[in-house]
């Protein structure tokens, strides 16, 4: 605060805009998290997030999402599928590779984008080498990003491939819900004319 005038700084679109420097997506996610104090590394200011300026760039992203979602090809070489009973981990994101007879898994926490355990490697389709994975209660989203942008990754999912999956996610759910609504009222039509 006695250098630069002040010891806050707003971070706003993954930068610190004290100093204008990128965040690393962990710092930018405990940041949005609020859970603990998190400082800037280049210029040492205490970093705070305020949601009201962050939701301007939402509405381009909703009005994508307004009209029909698009359906994730299902023989794409890359899956990305929501899992709300993953274990002890509760609400997971999974994405799944396949390339040249193999395919890989990796496992995200669904909130922090941190990832669960290792990559895991298996000869096949995904859906034959992780059918444990496959359940009811998964939902396919749309996403898909190189492997070697995914590899610089590392440990954790940047803020903009997380908030996409989430947007996604609650397209499908919304979709989802509306379909049960149709059918629902649908099948009590039929009973009412039966």
């Amino acid at each position: 605060m006695k250098f630069r005038g002040s010891g806050l700084a707003e971070v706003r679109d993954h930068k610190c805009v004290g100093c204008q420097v990128m965040l690393r997506p962990q710092t930018y996610n405990e940041v949005r998290n609020g859970e603990q104090l998190v400082v800037c590394e280049s210029c040492q200011r205490i970093l705070y997030f305020d949601p009201a300026n962050e939701l301007k760039s939402e509405p381009a992203g909703s009005q994508v999402h307004a009209r029909k979602r698009v359906r994730p090809k299902s023989d794409a070489p890359q899956a990305w599928f929501y899992r709300p009973d993953y274990g002890d981990e509760g609400e997971v994101l999974i994405v799944f590779s396949n390339s040249g007879g193999n395919s890989t898994r990796r496992v995200y926490e669904m909130h922090s984008g941190r990832q669960i355990g290792d990559v895991l490697t298996r000869e096949g389709n995904y859906r034959l080498a992780f059918p444990e994975d496959m359940t009811d209660s998964t939902i396919r989203l749309n996403g898909h990003w190189d492997e070697s942008e995914m590899e610089e990754w590392s440990a954790e999912l940047p803020t903009a491939a997380l908030d996409s999956l989430h947007a996604d996610l609650r397209a499908a759910q919304k979709e989802h819900r509306s379909g049960h609504k149709e059918h629902a009222s649908s099948a009590a039509e039929h009973s009412t004319a039966s």
